[in-house]
């Protein structure tokens, strides 16, 4: 049974890297607990920067349309065992996603970094793996989205599983839809306008767990939204900010509070 304290130092003898010098970066971590986080990333695009900071681990990117980008952050907290030094690789989230999927959700997960090698080692229950890493600058990471001057002026908060309806709602009349808030209405409004056929989805502030009301409106590609909508957890709720031809902004927790996703996706143009 893996210890609860992730300030746990690590022996030499258990380096996977097998490497007689303590590797830079060792961490171990429930399967369960970095699923989620892969998962988020995953959905937006292959490959992303990770960066194993003396606090957390944290991955960034961007998708190669840089309509969507992504950032996932894990305290050392919600690790077994965790020792850092700042470290960036690039990492193919796929591959990781596929080793990941041979652990059960209740097995420790060990990630070491080999220098010398620039290879990450992943022991998950009897499987080891040894990963080929690549430059991270190749990655294109996400903007500043405060530095871009967009102006979020409506947030509210809501379970995910009414995320996934309102997503589900627009995916059968459009490749689109309008997100917004109705400060007269008093509302979150999800519509969508297709050949034939229109939806409507109404979310009352007081349905909300929190609501801010200004005036917002754009409008999104769907594609984008479905794959985002699908690596929300069960059971989370799910920050959405929103503006007036603005990105939107998705945030959520996993591990208990331990790990952050955020997510943001770029207005398209609307006709006029």
């Amino acid at each position: 049974m893996a210890d609860d304290d992730p300030t746990t130092e690590f022996s030499p003898s258990a380096d996977p890297s097998g490497s007689s010098v303590g590797a830079p970066v060792r961490v171990r971590v429930r399967a369960d607990t970095l699923r989620p986080l892969l998962s988020a990333v995953g959905s937006l695009v292959d490959e992303c920067r990770v960066t194993f900071g003396p606090d957390g681990i944290r991955a960034a990117a961007m998708d190669p349309a840089t309509v969507a980008a992504v950032e996932v952050e894990l305290s050392a907290s919600a690790t077994t065992a965790y020792e850092a030094d700042g470290t960036t690789v690039g990492v193919d989230v796929t591959r990781l996603r596929e080793v990941l999927g041979m652990a059960d959700d209740d097995d420790p997960v060990t990630l070491a970094f080999d220098p010398d090698g620039r290879r990450l080692h992943v022991v998950a229950g009897e499987l080891e793996y040894a990963m080929g890493l690549f430059d991270p600058e190749s990655v294109r990471g996400p903007p500043d989205i405060d530095e871009l001057g967009f102006e979020h002026t409506a947030a509210l908060t809501l379970p995910g599983e009414t995320v996934g309806r309102f997503v589900a709602a627009a995916g059968m009349v459009a490749d689109h839809l309008t997100l917004g808030v109705d400060p007269g209405e008093g509302a979150f409004v999800a519509s969508a306008d297709g050949d034939t056929d229109d939806v409507r989805f109404v979310v009352p502030a007081e349905e909300a767990a929190a609501f801010e009301g200004g005036e917002a409106e754009s409008l999104f590609s769907l594609s984008y939204l479905e794959c985002i909508e699908r690596a929300v957890p069960s059971g989370a709720d799910v920050r959405v900010t929103l503006g007036r031809e603005a990105p939107l902004g998705v945030e959520y927790e996993v591990a208990d509070g331990g790990g952050r996703v955020e997510a943001f996706v770029a207005p398209r143009l609307q006709a006029v």
